[in-house]
């Protein structure tokens, strides 16, 4: 259950501008159309942002995980289909005189991160995200330590509200990041508005931090802070882009703003 509170009615406004700059032009239409869409075979660290339509010609199916890639929901719609993935992922990890000396031993332990998902189109415009996450410490002395998104698209201009449990990365990780060096990887509760204009990609959100507790579906949002904002950027060359963001962090009893622009 999400919980929406006083501090994300701030960036209404955002949203009303995400909104009406996202509404394609006939002349960007017409450009898409024109466009030759070349099959993006790459996993992504946000899985849902991976691609597998192309797939529905059974021409560029190659590899061993196709089949599973594209199952079509129903017979003569080839915009309705299950992607079905995921990651699994063992690290050893050695700490020697952990806790500043009070263990005085070398423990050893495995990092062990399972992230099954399934990704379901119905059609063009409506679609549901599915990922769950287990990332559990094998062997640690004394003991371990210490997701679903509903999405609406078009092709090439497009706009998708996404709401749940969701994980953030923008810019080059410095500044929100998906913590994929960790063994639990950081995700929070709420939505986000996602648009492509031409060569602006435009995001907006209003999320909480998720505190990763030790049971099965037990994570909870934090109920004490409160980040939204919005972040655009754009490529201006293979590699350069531009970047602007404004964000906002509202704990308790008190709130920080936030906004830049750089390359």
């Amino acid at each position: 259950m999400l919980r929406l509170g006083n501090v994300f009615k701030r960036p209404l406004a955002v949203w009303g501008l995400v909104s009406l700059l996202a509404i394609p032009t006939p002349q960007a239409k017409s450009q898409c159309a024109t466009q030759q869409k070349t099959p993006d075979r790459t996993y992504k660290l946000l899985r849902e942002d991976e691609d597998w339509s192309f797939l529905r010609d059974p021409s560029l199916r190659q590899d061993f995980w196709d089949p599973i890639k594209y199952i079509p929901l129903r017979s003569n719609a080839e915009d309705s289909y299950m992607t079905m993935g995921g990651e699994v992922r063992y690290v050893w990890e050695q700490v020697g005189n952990d806790n500043w000396g009070q263990q005085p031993f070398m423990n050893g332990y495995f990092n062990e991160r399972y992230m099954p998902y399934f990704d379901l189109h119905y059609g063009s415009h409506f679609r549901t995200f599915f990922e769950f996450k287990s990332g559990v410490n094998s062997f640690r002395v004394p003991g371990p330590r210490r997701f679903l998104e509903l999405g609406t698209a078009g092709s090439c201009n497009w706009t998708k509200v996404q709401a749940g449990r969701l994980e953030l990365e923008y810019g080059s990780g410095r500044l929100i990041d998906i913590r994929e060096g960790p063994n639990v990887r950081l995700s929070f509760d709420g939505f986000r508005v996602k648009s492509k204009i031409n060569a602006w990609q435009i995001d907006g959100f209003a999320v909480r931090p998720d505190v990763d507790n030790f049971g099965f579906f037990d994570n909870e949002p934090n109920s004490q802070i409160g980040f939204w904002g919005m972040y655009a950027t754009r490529p201006l060359s293979e590699s350069v882009s531009l970047d602007s963001y404004y964000l906002g962090l509202s704990r308790k009893n008190a709130t920080f703003q936030r906004g830049t622009a750089g390359l």
